[in-house]
């Protein structure tokens, strides 16, 4: 990608909402890149899922994926990096990534829900993606055979053992209490060895990792591995957005009906959005009304008629292509 380039749309996160965001701008013919962390989100954690139309039982992994292949098929472009800044210039805005890139864009939609929580160690961000994962289910074939710490705790690393176990070689399983419901999963695996009441205070190394453990009572251990997964659960990180919009007492964005944000061109979706009901086929809806409010801002800034009316009974724009086809 060019440094000079411009995008029409910068959709930052790759959940469902992200996802259906970008299937709609790009079947609709504007330059579409996807910035995120990870792809999936929340639903790469979900079991069966019953209540969404049109898919009788699967998984969160499962609808996440063909919505993404779905995506990509149309022509978005994914990033996988964590977007640290977003600013506009005029009718331009800029973002800005951990990873020291830098995208333009003529609109934005944040669909970036919850990210991992961090570790909060020494040399974490050397290591993110290079050794150090927050997704057991996105990343554990590569580490087939190997040693790998799990930090977790709960349900979620109850889950993450039942994945890891039969995959790694060795799994140091460091849970913060001593008594945790997920410790008698780890039992149940020759090869996880429980660390209770541990934390992690460090990570270093290069092809090895360097893992270094302390407990409340002072006790040190280092391991050596191959790699570490963090499965913290989830929080919002939305510093980026703040200076551009308006937040309620639950850490949400407030939007308009049609997801706009009190900046011209922003647009927000999904689960950081003030909508009641945290459910995949909300986020997946926001997505696309996000999109196609991004649609016709995009069209307006280039001069052309918008492509899209909020209410039944109106033609359609054919100002960017021939056909459009919901």
């Amino acid at each position: 990608m060019s440094s000079d380039e411009v995008f029409d749309i910068v959709i930052i996160g790759a959940g469902i909402a992200g996802l259906s965001a970008a299937i709609y701008s790009c079947r609709l013919g504007l330059k579409t890149l996807i910035v995120s962390v990870d792809v999936g989100g929340q639903l790469l954690y979900a079991g069966p899922i019953e209540n969404y139309p049109g898919l009788e039982v699967g998984s969160g992994y499962d609808l996440v994926f063909r919505i993404r292949n779905q995506a990509t098929s149309f022509g978005a472009n994914i990033v996988i990096d964590e977007v640290v800044e977003l600013v506009k210039d005029g009718d331009v805005f800029t973002v800005r990534t951990k990873g020291g890139q830098v995208f333009k864009s003529l609109s934005v939609i944040a669909a970036c829900g919850k990210a991992p929580k961090r570790l909060g160690v020494d040399g974490e961000e050397r290591f993110v993606g290079r050794g150090l994962s927050y997704c057991v289910i996105c990343d554990s074939h590569f580490f087939r055979g190997k040693k790998v710490v799990l930090v977790s705790f709960g349900v979620r690393g109850a889950e993450s053992l039942q994945i890891l176990a039969p995959i790694a070689a060795e799994v140091h399983y460091v849970t913060p209490t001593e008594i945790d419901e997920s410790l008698d999963v780890a039992r149940k695996y020759g090869n996880v060895h429980i660390h209770p009441g541990y934390r992690v205070v460090g990570i270093s190394g290069g092809g090895v990792l360097k893992v270094i453990l302390t407990n409340a009572g002072g006790i040190t251990k280092e391991l050596e591995v191959n790699g570490v997964f963090a499965e913290l659960g989830f929080e919002t990180r939305i510093d980026f957005l703040r200076k551009y919009v308006d937040v309620n007492e639950s850490g949400e964005v407030v939007v308009g009906r049609h997801c706009e944000t009190r900046v011209e061109g922003l647009y927000a979706a999904g689960d950081l959005i003030d909508v009641p009901y945290k459910q995949a086929v909300i986020a997946a809806a926001t997505g696309a009304i996000a999109a196609l409010s991004a649609v016709n801002y995009v069209n307006k800034v280039r001069g052309l008629s918008k492509g899209f009316r909020a209410d039944w009974g109106k033609k359609v724009s054919t100002a960017r292509r021939k056909t459009f086809r919901l």
